[in-house]
């Protein structure tokens, strides 16, 4: 391999905070109103020029529950926002218990947008950020790649949510991927359609499909690894006329299989192989499914949604069965009750594992804090757990409130002078408790 050797260079301080977070995805937005409205100064850097993540730039246009058919789980600026995202005509919640929603990318880009600026946080977009500053075992600063340049940011604590641990990663911290075999879950790119008649499905579910798409496989016109759709759902935009018979659909359903999402060259391949699908995929529903046959391609994902990549090692790994027994832990700061969703690694089929009805399991401080590097939080699909538990905690619902621990938890060490290890794990429950979160 040639190599090439950079000069030495001067990078610029451009700033100076109490608490920098990487990525304004779920739960990078959610960390940094809660680090802001609680006091400390906040940098929120994103790398697009929007905030959402999963739910924006990958089209995942649906929110789970936050239910566990006892208690609402979840308070706080999460609470917050959802009820923010269907007040103001992004989304209608299936119940005001669950708060399940499927949701307009636009309007979820709006409210995080609106929010994050409303709680004081300082926000830089188009910004990727490339490598962590280390003092000895601290993390101390970022470097941001943008068109000004390269440039660093100083902080007391930076919260890594990033999605991939691309911090931690640099950082020199340990990480697992994958299954035992060190296989991912596929990745998909989600996509909405047009002028789909609502009437022909509603109240039908997505078992509608299967005689279809085994029809489809005899005549070849069913070219997708998976033999169905994972979702889908009628999306109403703000202001758009309410036509049931020419609706709006995102469809989830693409699926590339042996998918590295934290390299280039396999992102790049993920890309061109879930586009082709979407033409694939178009052309069976309009030949096959009744409801679809004069739809249209509104829109794909900036990017493929991606399940899994690395799980950087914390102070505890949450299990599977921490998640199926509805753990909880002297030191639980966000609760969860979603099920437990991994999607075949073949691509075949996807399983969901569910908890006892009117439980909920924890996840405790531990699986936020690296092994060994000081100063950093991590928060969001990159914590601490196993390759089933990921299956759970991943989803947005879950990482949204994650967030908005993590962000307590760091203006909390900020504003009290706290090493992150010797943080009072009850101070950060007593904040999430004065919201509403149920811990």
């Amino acid at each position: 391999m040639k190599i090439h050797t950079e000069n030495r260079r001067y990078i610029p301080v451009a700033g100076e905070f109490d608490v920098i977070v990487c990525g304004g995805g779920p739960s990078g937005f959610t960390a940094a109103i809660a680090a802001a409205r609680h006091g400390a100064k906040t940098l929120l850097i994103e790398k697009y020029g929007f905030l959402g993540g999963t739910g924006t730039a990958a089209l995942m246009v649906q929110f789970g529950s936050i239910f566990d058919g006892k208690n609402i789980l979840i308070g706080g600026c999460v609470h917050e926002f959802l009820h923010r995202l269907a007040d103001e005509g992004y989304g209608k919640m299936y119940t005001d218990k669950t708060h399940r929603m499927i949701f307009d990318p636009e309007g979820m880009i709006a409210v995080c947008q609106k929010m994050v600026l409303e709680s004081g946080a300082e926000l830089l977009l188009h910004s990727v950020v490339t490598d962590v500053i280390l003092e000895g075992d601290s993390a101390r600063g970022i470097v941001v790649e943008n068109k000004s340049g390269r440039s660093a940011y100083m902080a007391k604590i930076i919260i890594d949510a990033t999605g991939d641990g691309d911090i931690a990663f640099r950082a020199g911290e340990e990480f697992s991927y994958g299954n035992k075999e060190g296989r991912v879950q596929p990745v998909s790119l989600e996509f909405l359609l047009g002028n789909v008649n609502h009437e022909k499905i509603i109240g039908q579910g997505l078992g509608i499909t299967l005689p279809y798409i085994r029809q489809a496989k005899e005549n070849g016109d069913w070219k997708i690894p998976s033999d169905q759709f994972f979702s889908w759902g009628r999306v109403i935009k703000r202001g758009a006329p309410d036509i049931p018979e020419s609706s709006f659909y995102f469809i989830n359903a693409t699926n590339a299989l042996n998918i590295n999402g934290v390299d280039a060259k396999d992102l790049t391949k993920a890309e061109i192989e879930c586009r082709r699908q979407v033409d694939d995929l178009i052309y069976f529903l309009q030949k096959y499914v009744p409801g679809f046959e004069k739809c249209y391609l509104d829109r794909t994902a900036a990017q493929v949604g991606i399940r899994e990549t690395r799980r950087i090692r914390g102070k505890y790994t949450l299990t599977q069965s921490d998640i199926l027994e509805g753990k909880h832990f002297d030191d639980g700061i966000v609760p969860g009750c979603n099920s437990i969703d991994v999607h075949d690694i073949n691509g075949k089929e996807f399983s969901h594992k569910f908890l006892e009805k009117e439980t909920h399991y924890q996840i405790p401080w531990r699986c936020f804090l690296p092994e060994k590097t000081k100063g950093l939080i991590m928060t969001g699909r990159c914590i601490s757990a196993d390759h089933h538990a990921l299956g759970s905690v991943r989803v947005m619902v879950v990482c949204m409130p994650m967030g908005e621990a993590c962000g307590y938890a760091a203006a909390l060490a900020c504003k009290e002078n706290y090493l992150l290890e010797d943080l009072p794990v009850e101070k950060i429950k007593q904040a999430l408790r004065a919201q509403g979160t149920m811990i």
